[in-house]
C-alpha cells in the first residue's frame, strides 16, 4: 500500500503549551485528504483530538507515556481527585479512544493503559524505544583510571539520581569515579545533596550533542541504564540510555522491574539492581568491577545482541510497518 507522509513536528525551543497550539493550528490547515494513514508520536495527547476534528482516516498514536500518570503520580505536580488531574486522564483515555491503533514502548505500560483507561489490549502495540545501533555501536577506547560510572539524563524524578548519589557516597574511597552528565529541574537538589553528604567522587557535565552520546559512553567502563526511582512509572517503561549503552556493548546496570525484564536477563546481557536502594546499586557497581574484563565484555557483546534483535532497526522498521496495516484493517472495520 502506498502510504504518503506528512511531516509535523515541534518547532524547537519554547514552551510546550506554545508548540502545541502552533502544531495544532498548522493540522487544522494541513491537506489531509492526502494522507493515507496518520501517525501522531510524542507528545500527542491533543493532537489526536485535534486531527479527529478533520481526519477520520487510520490514526496511530504513539502514546508513550500518560500525561495523569507523569503529572498525579511521578511528578505529583497535581492531585488526581484534582480538576486538573480528571482532565490528565480525560486527554490520555479519549486521545486512545479516537485512535485506530496505540503504541506503548513496553508490555509493562500496555497493561498500565489497559487497566487504568480501559483501552483494549487489542487495539494497542509494543514497540520499544530502541535506538540505532549503526550510531551506537562498539568503539574500543583506551579505559579510564579510575573506572568511570556513567549516567546521563535530564534529572527526572523516575531516573532516581539520587540513589546514584547516595551509591557514590558508599563507594567512597573505592578505586570508581561516577560521571552525571545532563541538566534538568532536580538539578540544584541533587547537587545540593552532594555537597551535604561530601561526595567527591562525583564529576557533574553539562549536555552534549546528541551525536556525541557515543563517544561519552565509549569512554565508561559501566552504564546506568536506570531507571532506580521510586515511583510506579519508573517500573513501567525502559530508559532510552539503557538501549543506547548496551547497543555498544556497554555493561549496563538497570532497574529490577518489570519492563527490563521483559527484554533483558541479570547476569546475561544485564545487571539489575533492587530499584530505589542506593546499597543494591552499589552493590551491583563493586560486582561488575570485580568481574574479569573478558566477562564484562561477554555481557556487554550479549547485551547489543539483545537489543539488535528487539530493537535495533530491522525490527522496529518491520513493527511499524506492521502497526501502520493494522490501524488502516482497523479503521475499515470501525
Amino acid at each position: 500500500m502506498p502510504l504518503g507522509t506528512v511531516y509535523a513536528t515541534y518547532p524547537h525551543g519554547g514552551r510546550l503549551s506554545l508548540n502545541l497550539a502552533q502544531l495544532m493550528g498548522r493540522l487544522l490547515v494541513a491537506p489531509m485528504r492526502r494522507w493515507d494513514v496518520c501517525f501522531i508520536g510524542f507528545y500527542g495527547q491533543p493532537l489526536v483530538l485535534a486531527t479527529r476534528l478533520r481526519w477520520h482516516g487510520p490514526l496511530v498514536f504513539d502514546a508513550f507515556l500518560s500525561t495523569y500518570d507523569t503529572y498525579c503520580f511521578d511528578r505529583k505536580v497535581f492531585a488526581p481527585d484534582s480538576p486538573m488531574g480528571r482532565i490528565a486522564f480525560w486527554l490520555d483515555k479519549r486521545s486512545c479512544e479516537l485512535a485506530d491503533i496505540v503504541v506503548l514502548d513496553t508490555w509493562a505500560h500496555l497493561r498500565y493503559f489497559r487497566d487504568t483507561f480501559a483501552i483494549p489490549a487489542d487495539k494497542m502495540r509494543v514497540l520499544y524505544a530502541g535506538c540505532d545501533e549503526t550510531l551506537f555501536c562498539p568503539r574500543h577506547l583506551p579505559a579510564e583510571d579510575p573506572p568511570i560510572v556513567l549516567f546521563y539524563g535530564t534529572f527526572l524524578p523516575l531516573h532516581g539520581i539520587e540513589v546514584i548519589v547516595r551509591a557514590a557516597h558508599i563507594l567512597r574511597g573505592e578505586n570508581v569515579r561516577f560521571r552525571i552528565v545532563g541538566h534538568g529541574r532536580n538539578e540544584q537538589a541533587i547537587r545540593s545533596l552532594t555537597t551535604r553528604f561530601s561526595v567527591e567522587n562525583i564529576e557533574f557535565l553539562p549536555p552534549v550533542a546528541f551525536g556525541e552520546l557515543p563517544e561519552l559512553i565509549a569512554h565508561s567502563t559501566i552504564c546506568l541504564g536506570g531507571h532506580f526511582g521510586a515511583s510506579e512509572k519508573a517500573g513501567r517503561v525502559i530508559g532510552a540510555k539503557t538501549f543506547q549503552c548496551m547497543a555498544m556493548s556497554k555493561p549496563t546496570i538497570v532497574g529490577d522491574n518489570s519492563a527490563n525484564r521483559e527484554l533483558f536477563t541479570h547476569g546475561r546481557d544485564a545487571w539489575m539492581v533492587k530499584m530505589n536502594d542506593p546499597d543494591a546499586l552499589a552493590e551491583g557497581v563493586r560486582s561488575l568491577l570485580s568481574l574479569s574484563d573478558s566477562d564484562r565484555a561477554a555481557l556487554g557483546t550479549a547485551a547489543r545482541e539483545t537489543v539488535v534483535r528487539a530493537a535495533g532497526n530491522a525490527a522496529r522498521r518491520a513493527m511499524i510497518a506492521q502497526i501502520v496495516q493494522d490501524a488502516v484493517h482497523a479503521n475499515a472495520a470501525r
